[in-house]
C-alpha cells in the first residue's frame, strides 16, 4: 500500500497554509487511497473529502468536478510510472546504452509500484465499462503516449538519430508493449521474462533508428536478448 498522508495532516488551519497545488496533490493522494482500496469507480468528491478529513468546499475549491479530479489522478499515475525511466536515462553512453538503460528503469520501477500499475490498468477498464469515465480514461492514455513520446525524442536527440516510423504511432506501439509486459508480470510474477521483454523492446526501438547518413543503428535488425 502507498504511504499516503494521514487524515490528521488535513486540519483546516494546515489547509489554509497550503498552496493550491499542494492542496490538489494532497487530495489526489486521498483519491488514490480510495481507488486502491475500493476501485476507481468508488472515488467521489464526498468520499475524497471524508478520506482527507476536509470539507466538501475544500475539494470543490481545488477541483471543478469529479472528472477533473480523476484526470489529475491519471496524470499523477503517469508521472510516477515514468520517474524510474527518467532517472535511468541520466547516464552517459551511446544510443544503445540509453535504450537499455530505459529498459532497466522500466523494470526497476515496476516491482515497488505494482499497486500503481494495477490502478493504471483499472483506469482503462473503468473507461470501457462506464461511458462517464471514458473521456477520463482516454485522457490518461493520451498522457501516457505523450510521456512515451517525450522519452523517445530524448533518446533520439541525445543519440543524434531519428526514427523510421511516425513518432506518434511509435509512441503508441511502445506504450502498448510496456502495458503488455507489465500485465503479464502482474499475473505471472515471472521476473526473468519481464526483464528480457523490456530489453527486447529496447532492441525493437533501436531497430527503428537511423543515423544522420541514413544507416540503421542495428544493421541486421534487433539484437537477440539473452
Amino acid at each position: 500500500m502507498f504511504d499516503f498522508p494521514k487524515n490528521d495532516t488535513w486540519d483546516e488551519s494546515h489547509m489554509n497554509r497550503m498552496s493550491v497545488e499542494e492542496r490538489r496533490a494532497q487530495l489526489v493522494d486521498a483519491a488514490m487511497t480510495i481507488a486502491v482500496r475500493e476501485g476507481v469507480e468508488a472515488v467521489t468528491i464526498r468520499g475524497v473529502a471524508a478520506e482527507a478529513g476536509v470539507s466538501l468546499g475544500v475539494v470543490h475549491y481545488c477541483f471543478e468536478d469529479k472528472d477533473e479530479l480523476l484526470q489529475a489522478m491519471g496524470n499523477s499515475l503517469a508521472l510516477v510510472a515514468s520517474e524510474p525511466v527518467r532517472s535511468a536515462l541520466d547516464v552517459d553512453g551511446d544510443v544503445v546504452a540509453l535504450a537499455h538503460a530505459a529498459a532497466d528503469g522500466l523494470w526497476s520501477g515496476l516491482t515497488p509500484r505494482r499497486h500503481m500499475r494495477l490502478l493504471t490498468f483499472e483506469f482503462a477498464t473503468a473507461g470501457v465499462r462506464s461511458r462517464a469515465l471514458r473521456s477520463v480514461a482516454h485522457t490518461h492514455l493520451e498522457q501516457t503516449w505523450a510521456m512515451t513520446r517525450g522519452f523517445l525524442e530524448n533518446v533520439a536527440e541525445r543519440g543524434n538519430v531519428s526514427y523510421t516510423m511516425d513518432m506518434g504511432f511509435l509512441s503508441r506501439v511502445v506504450a502498448g508493449y510496456i502495458d503488455g509486459i507489465e500485465i503479464a508480470w502482474l499475473v505471472e510474477q515471472d521476473d526473468e521474462t519481464a526483464v528480457r521483454s523490456f530489453h527486447a523492446l529496447a532492441e525493437y526501438v533501436l531497430s527503428m533508428m537511423v543515423r544522420p547518413d541514413g544507416s540503421p543503428v542495428r544493421e541486421h535488425g534487433p539484437e537477440p536478448v539473452p
